[in-house]
């Protein structure tokens, strides 16, 4: 038995009107057309839902019972479609987001708090974590998108390229080497290492591509903590430039490294079977408009 929306309307708009012609006029239909429709919707019930004569309609007792029972149904229907159109609107809905420590300080907490300002009545979940994490995330649907480091090669998840960024060393104020404004690896190669764990295989790479087998003196999760550690004179650290202008430098420098330059490409990450809410994209073309216009800062996008 498949009832069509068109009849419930039909049955709700003569049981209302108890005119079959006024009935036919409200949903634009002719008269014959609408009496045929009362029927095949009375025939696909089985029962009788209006006794009719040439002078008057009157709906019959089952009838009663289903009007209401269908005027809640459709009352669904219209707020369900109301929703859908609320969350096309970003009027509602939600984003969730994962994204790398060192980028939610800054970028992406900027973007975060632009998007509240424009559609508040959306409702956001962050979730900060390292890149291996992301990608479960992703891969189990856990998340809408991700703002990470490049992931690796995986058919089930997309990633757009969003800009370069740059890792750069960081020393107390008073060290030797600060009075240089560019370091070179094998200057910092008898330095003690503070060792961001995240940034591990960039900095073994740069060590590496210089001949340097270096392990770090101390192997830490959070950028606070090793800039805090190289304030308090216990060695060197590298850190992501996009999170300093965040964090506290009292007392500390930093300098670019060459030979070679330290970049890691942040991406934009989904699952490729998760087509974006218009919340997430809004926030997607958000995420990357504010990339460019800090270019200057970021790196090339």
């Amino acid at each position: 038995m498949r009832i069509k929306l068109r009849q419930v309307e039909g049955f709700l708009a003569a049981a209302d009107s108890l005119s079959f012609s006024r009935a036919a006029e409200r949903i634009g239909m002719t008269q014959p057309a609408f009496s045929q429709l009362i029927r095949d919707l009375e025939a696909a019930l089985d029962v009788k839902l209006f006794d009719r004569s040439t002078r008057r309609v009157r709906i019959t007792d089952v009838g009663m019972q289903l009007r209401e029972q269908m005027r809640r149904g459709l009352l669904e229907i219209d707020n369900a479609c109301n929703n859908a159109r609320a969350i096309t609107r970003l009027k509602q809905g939600q984003l969730s987001l994962a994204v790398l420590p060192s980028l939610a300080l800054g970028l992406v907490n900027d973007a975060l708090a632009s998007f509240h300002d424009s559609y508040p009545e959306v409702q956001l979940r962050l979730r900060e974590a390292r890149t291996p994490h992301i990608a479960g995330l992703l891969r189990n649907y856990e998340v809408d998108l991700a703002v990470c480091s490049r992931l690796d090669a995986n058919e089930s998840l997309l990633l757009e390229h969003l800009f370069d960024d740059e890792l750069v060393a960081v020393l107390p104020r008073g060290h030797a080497l600060s009075r240089r404004r560019v370091l070179q690896w094998r200057q910092i190669a008898d330095e003690p290492l503070i060792g961001l764990q995240a940034q591990a295989d960039l900095i073994r790479d740069g060590f590496a591509q210089n001949g340097i087998d270096k392990q770090a003196a101390h192997e830490v999760l959070n950028t606070v903590t090793a800039l805090s550690m190289a304030r308090a004179g216990f060695g060197v650290t590298i850190v992501p430039v996009i999170a300093l202008p965040e964090l506290n430098l009292r007392g500390l420098v930093h300098r670019p490294l060459r030979g070679p330059r330290p970049m890691r490409e942040i991406c934009l990450c989904r699952h490729v079977d998760h087509a974006l809410s218009p919340a997430a994209e809004r926030f997607r073309q958000m995420l990357r408009d504010m990339s460019w216009r800090k270019a200057g800062i970021l790196g090339d996008s």
